[in-house]
């Protein structure tokens, strides 16, 4: 049980699972995609335009602001601050330098324009593992994960029914 459960971690930490179309058709809603992890197997500083990256956006959730405002290549872009954020699976299309700190700018394949947020290094978590250009990618694999946490409220009770049952077996059996 042990081997498993570390196998399962190593496992979980180099998938993440695409909750958009965001990305279509390189990736797609419910597609698992290997990744490599910030700090660990690649170093931010080396992410080149055209990595596809997952990164802490403060954009798509309330509660953060915006600190500062640029006008770069022709693209308007904030700089947020807060606590809130969320992943965001993107590809890079510009790497600009910013009063001397590396930023990089985003946009999904599938989107009309870039995410308004100028990203820091320090945000992206994990780089997408590609062959031959492509991204390695395991689909509908991720539906699993998109649906427990849809519908937590069904299966987590019946998980607990589960294991109830389970016990209450195991007693009738003494």
């Amino acid at each position: 049980m042990g081997i498993f459960l570390i196998v399962f971690i190593i496992v979980w930490t180099h998938v993440n699972v695409v909750v958009s179309n965001s990305m279509y058709p390189v990736l797609k809603r419910g597609d698992l995609v290997v990744v490599e992890n910030a700090h660990w197997e690649f170093n931010p500083e080396d992410v080149e335009v055209g990595d596809i990256v997952v990164y802490n956006a403060h954009w798509p959730v309330s509660g953060n602001r915006i600190v500062s405002i640029y006008s770069i290549h022709n693209k308007t872009l904030g700089v947020f601050q807060g606590e809130n954020t969320k992943p965001v699976i993107h590809r890079v299309i510009d790497k600009v330098k910013v009063e001397g700190e590396y930023y990089i700018v985003t946009k999904g394949d599938n989107n009309p324009t870039y995410d308004p947020e100028l990203i820091s290094l320090d945000q992206v978590r994990q780089r997408v593992i590609t062959v031959n250009g492509k991204p390695l990618v395991i689909p509908y694999l991720g539906y699993i994960s998109i649906y427990l946490k849809k519908y937590i409220w069904i299966v987590l009770p019946l998980i607990i029914i589960w294991i109830g049952y389970d016990l209450f077996k195991k007693v009738l059996r003494r």
